[in-house]
């Protein structure tokens, strides 16, 4: 699932994927995406999930996200910079990063290497 506040990157990003032969589904905002993922959560691999959204911002989403599923694997996608407390707090929650606009190698990069368990564990 691709989450993203901006229509043109939530279309690009999902284009992107399908053209690697990624089933996509989307949500323009944190609301959305906890409800999807609450009723496809079994068939959702991944999310890559918008940081900063109005409403429901990316931290927020990704904590509902993790309740409903703890091992979820969900991917950070932002154009701004992130650290101090909330970089150690995404690292511990999220299995990666990817900086937005997306470019295609990193992002393909880190969906494969999420999808196949060889990002670094996240403490539970």
């Amino acid at each position: 699932m691709l989450v993203d506040d901006e229509d043109y990157l939530r279309d690009l990003g999902e284009r992107l994927l399908a053209k690697f032969g990624y089933s996509v589904l989307t949500a323009p905002d944190g609301e959305t995406a906890v409800q999807i993922y609450r009723e496809h959560g079994m068939r959702i691999s991944l999310v890559i999930l918008d940081l900063i959204m109005p409403g429901m911002g990316g931290i927020s989403c990704l904590e509902q996200i993790l309740r409903e599923n703890p091992l979820a694997k969900v991917i950070i996608a932002s154009g701004y910079s992130v650290d101090g407390s909330t970089k150690k707090e995404l690292e511990s929650k999220a299995k990666g990063f990817v900086i937005k606009p997306f470019e295609l190698n990193q992002m393909l990069n880190m969906v494969r290497k999420t999808l196949d368990g060889k990002t670094p564990p996240r403490a539970v």
